[in-house]
């Protein structure tokens, strides 16, 4: 057992120098993913775009909303018979307002995933025109990295430059 674990100590040891030596001919950079796709003018565009369309949803919701109390304040004010009545009109208004709330949200957040996996591919796109275009082996993302020694490797302030200038494009 011991000549076991001795074996597969130094079969570790030499994988482990053999990827160090390999690495060090390596181009290596790094990107700060987060930091491209805020500054990305689709990004910015985008959220002012859907901004806009729930802002028009909500004001939507809010005359539908209104409109319920209305209901409800006349309701009040009915005798017991017409209660009943004006009661189950608003229970559908109110159903009927709870679908419309929920589509809403629903078909936002579609367009947002939509939109925002557009984005994403754009960016990563850029990511691999550039990493042929300057020989790098290996491009990282940021997010992802604690520590780098080289500053050099990263490569993010080119990135968010290119995928500005191919948008504007």
């Amino acid at each position: 057992m011991r000549k076991v674990l001795v074996g597969l100590l130094m079969f570790g040891l030499v994988n482990v120098f053999t990827v160090a030596s390999f690495a060090k001919d390596m181009k290596i950079g790094y990107v700060d993913f987060l930091k491209v796709y805020d500054v990305y003018e689709k990004t910015k565009e985008y959220d002012k775009a859907l901004e806009g369309k729930k802002d028009i949803k909500e004001k939507e919701l809010k005359a539908k909303a209104d409109e319920i109390d209305k209901m409800q304040s006349k309701a009040s004010m009915l005798k017991d018979k017409d209660k009943e009545k004006e009661k189950d009109k608003i229970m559908t208004a109110a159903r009927e307002f709870e679908n419309v709330r929920r589509q809403s949200y629903i078909d936002l957040k579609k367009e947002r995933d939509e939109k925002m996996k557009e984005i994403v591919q754009d960016i990563e796109n850029v990511v691999k025109d550039y990493a042929k275009k300057n020989n790098y082996d290996l491009i990282l993302n940021g997010n992802i990295i604690h520590y780098a020694a080289d500053k050099n490797m990263d490569v993010t302030s080119d990135i968010m430059k290119l995928v500005n200038d191919n948008y504007k494009k």
